[in-house]
């Protein structure tokens, strides 16, 4: 090859490689920045009193990519009657969105303020849910809830900004309703968060309520209170279910179809006296019920001690299990009492009586009532027909030095306790002594 031609081809290879090079060291185009979408809510769960539905659920407190706080405006509810729920990613567009609740934003730390000065009160915050607490939502059935939930994509409802198009075409997947009499109808609730610039997290696990109604009320609410105790007693209704009757044993006996749906169990609620604050939407609790499971059988003991001249109501629901949930029905009519304390003291023991010169000496053991106002102190002449009382006001003290006697007169005593209820309930007289003074020597 000509010399001169060998050193161009030398040149033009280096050129080449250095190029190669300098485009290795490049940067490339900028990724897009990462998409801020925060988690489902989590843990969701229904529960059904009567036609109130209250749907519980943990609201996020990160994104998708575990950044915290999450990005969440807000939470959306939707609801979907039928006899199974919407699956697939269509499955919020077939149902019908029922509520939207705002969420409280999470405000960086203040500054540490300057030595010397107080730091400013926090800012006040807009209602709304917490990050990272558990929220309940509730809905009321109505006739209109009770009809299924046409199936058919409506367009603009969805949790996402760009699915509008060609919703005409959409279908939902899966099965959503089956012929009639083969499942109960139920009520399904999802729920989705969103946040800022349209974003939306994917919708939570599927909840339901059974749609079928449970027994009906009890009635004959009665409320008995002893000193230490409140009993509550209902009459079932006459459509409660019951365990059927042991088979005759003289009969043929005959399987079921289906095995007998369990028998009604109850649930006793404190009921909110009339006029109370009742919470917003914002503070809603599920109401939890006296015991921690549903009873059998129609009698239950209210926790905690008695409080005299304070009122509770109570109202109780059936419990029925449909279609393997617990659905408890409609509340009783509400049973009051306001306790009144006519429950004496126990009667004071072992009173005793020492004779000194002028003076006779009481002692007695002391009552243990937690609403003990003192002691009175009783004297008669023996043989101690009627007794008077020689204190006019109750003493705390367990004894008595009773300095108005006669010398050689005998007397006889008793003590009696009472407590600070109004008006005063009065035990009954302790054992009774005789004694006579001690003339002086």
């Amino acid at each position: 090859m000509n010399p001169s031609l060998r050193g161009r081809a030398v040149l033009l290879l280096l050129a080449v490689c250095a190029g190669t090079l300098a485009a290795c060291g490049k940067k490339g185009p900028p990724l897009p920045p990462l998409a801020r979408v925060p988690n489902p809510p989590g843990n969701p769960q229904a529960v059904r009193l009567g036609d109130e539905v209250y749907v519980s659920f943990g609201v996020p407190s990160a994104n998708v990519s575990g950044q915290t706080p999450a990005d969440v405006d807000a939470i959306d509810v939707f609801a979907f009657t039928g006899l199974a729920a919407p699956e697939g990613p269509d499955a919020i567009r077939a149902a019908v969105q029922i509520g939207t609740y705002a969420v409280q934003p999470v405000l960086p730390p203040p500054p540490p303020p300057p030595e010397g000065v107080a730091a400013p009160p926090p800012p006040q915050l807009p209602p709304g849910f917490v990050q990272g607490a558990t929220a309940v939502v509730r809905e009321t059935l109505t006739p209109e809830t009770l009809v299924p939930t046409p199936v058919a994509a409506r367009p603009g409802v969805g949790p996402t900004a760009d699915t509008t198009e060609n919703d005409a075409s959409r279908t939902v997947s899966g099965p959503v309703l089956a012929p009639s009499g083969m499942a109960p109808m139920k009520r399904f609730y999802f729920l989705v968060a969103r946040g800022p610039r349209g974003r939306v997290s994917t919708p939570s696990p599927a909840v339901s309520v059974p749609l079928q109604d449970a027994s009906a009320p009890p009635t004959d609410l009665r409320l008995e209170y002893t000193e230490a105790s409140m009993t509550l007693r209902w009459t079932p209704a006459a459509d409660a279910r019951v365990a059927p009757a042991a088979p005759d044993p003289s009969l043929l006996a005959v399987k079921p179809l289906q095995p007998p749906p369990p028998p009604t169990l109850y649930q006793v609620f404190e009921a909110t006296p009339e006029g109370a604050p009742q919470p917003d939407q914002y503070t809603l609790t599920v109401p939890a019920g006296l015991a921690p499971k549903p009873l059998a059988g129609s009698e239950v003991t209210a926790p905690g001690p008695i409080r005299f001249g304070v009122e509770r109501c109570f109202v109780v629901r059936a419990v029925d299990t449909i279609a393997g949930v617990a659905t408890m029905g409609g509340a009783s009519e509400p049973g009051c009492v306001t306790p009144v304390d006519t429950f004496p003291p126990a009667p004071p023991q072992r009173l005793a009586a020492i004779a000194g010169v002028d003076v006779i000496n009481l002692i007695w053991e002391p009552n243990s009532e937690a609403d003990l106002a003192g002691y009175l102190v009783l004297r008669g002449a023996a043989p101690g027909d009627t007794l008077q009382a020689l204190t006019a006001t109750p003493i705390r003290e367990t004894t008595y030095r009773d300095q108005s006697v006669r010398a050689g007169e005998r007397y006889v005593y008793a003590v009696v306790a009472v407590d600070t209820a109004t008006p005063q309930n009065v035990s009954g007289q302790s054992n009774r002594v005789e004694e006579a003074s001690r003339p002086p020597q």
